[in-house]
């Protein structure tokens, strides 16, 4: 009789609303008031699956995709994802995609709208419980209970409740793409990187993928093309130059530049910034090159693009994340992993 009318209290308080939410309650009592959830929205939405994952996940709406179906997640495996999370009443709160997000009038022109690529073994226990069984290309809808939103690892369902992780996220829907699947994350980078310089630089890459992988300029996973000859041979070593960049993503997403005109068209143009070359400190090593009048560190790829660099050259510097921003990326602009493009001109001093 209790647990009747605890239920019955639950359903009460779903059709009327309540003033605490499932990540607020015990984890028997989430537990509780989202079995009632699920018996409610069972009614409402009977087109839905219902299939429920071995960690306790609900499988709401499923598109197969096609290809090797991802299996048990390996220590070197990676995940491209695109997704939505909303709460339990339907209310997105994040997405990866552009039309969602301008639905939602949340989306911002310099922001990144994409795949995003996870590491396996850093996400959460219910999202690689959700994931499992997929296929690239495939979509699925799922609501993860709120204990298993976390990093920890159980068999089983009980163990999740026993640990008692409620508190570590809120109990939510996400809608889920996956993208590709891959072992290796640094290798993929340099393998998209090659096919893009075989689409963009071909006279000086050519037309094979495999041999413009090869060709890095004696860096791992860093590229230069000069696109305009110096107007001299001098080594600049121990001098201050100038220089214009645009940076921008493989996608030609572009997130910084120093020409104004540039960042108006890409929409990135801030008034409040300074729209002219910036000098760059070039050291007697391409990691002792800095920028800007407070002498500011640079990354790796964009310090190696210049020390490749004479008076008045214009090249083009590709490389990969660990080179750049890293698996942390930067921002809202520059997701991680992201392989990098910088676009550079040594220009006279500005008067």
């Amino acid at each position: 009789m209790k647990k009747y009318i605890i239920i019955t209290a639950i359903l009460a308080c779903l059709a009327a609303g309540c003033a605490k939410s499932p990540s607020s309650l015990s984890t028997d009592a989430t537990k509780r008031y989202l079995d009632a959830w699920v018996h409610v929205q069972k009614q409402k939405h009977p087109e839905y699956l219902w299939k429920q994952t071995p960690l306790g996940a609900w499988i709401l709406e499923e598109d197969p995709g096609a290809g090797n179906t991802l299996g048990e997640f390996g220590d070197s495996l990676y995940l491209r994802v695109n997704y939505s999370y909303s709460n339990l009443d339907g209310t997105i709160s994040s997405t990866t995609l552009e039309k969602v997000s301008q639905q939602l009038g949340t989306y911002n022109e310099t922001y990144y709208y994409g795949p995003q690529v996870w590491y396996a073994k850093g996400i959460y226990s219910g999202l690689e419980d959700a994931l499992k069984g997929m296929k690239p290309g495939g979509r699925r809808k799922v609501m993860i209970p709120s204990w298993l939103l976390n990093y920890t690892r159980f068999d089983t369902e009980a163990e999740y409740l026993a640990a008692d992780q409620s508190k570590n996220g809120d109990t939510g829907i996400y809608d889920l793409e996956l993208v590709e699947f891959f072992d290796y994350v640094n290798e993929w980078e340099i393998d998209s990187i090659s096919r893009y310089i075989v689409r963009n630089f071909s006279e000086e890459f050519g037309t094979s993928v495999s041999k413009a992988r090869a060709d890095s300029s004696g860096a791992h996973g860093f590229y230069y093309v000069q696109t305009q000859a110096p107007s001299d041979t001098v080594t600049l070593r121990d001098t201050t130059v100038y220089i214009n960049y645009i940076g921008r993503l493989l996608d030609g997403k572009v997130f910084d530049t120093t020409i104004r005109d540039t960042a108006i068209f890409y929409g990135i143009y801030n008034e409040g910034r300074s729209y002219e070359p910036v000098s760059v400190q070039m050291g007697d090593e391409w990691s002792k090159t800095t920028m800007g009048s407070d002498s500011n560190s640079i990354i790796k790829g964009f310090a190696r693009t210049l020390f490749k660099m004479k008076s008045f050259e214009k090249g083009t510097g590709i490389f990969y994340s660990p080179l750049g921003y890293g698996y942390k990326g930067s921002g809202n602009s520059i997701p991680g992993y992201s392989p990098l493009r910088f676009d550079v001109e040594l220009v006279a001093a500005p008067k």
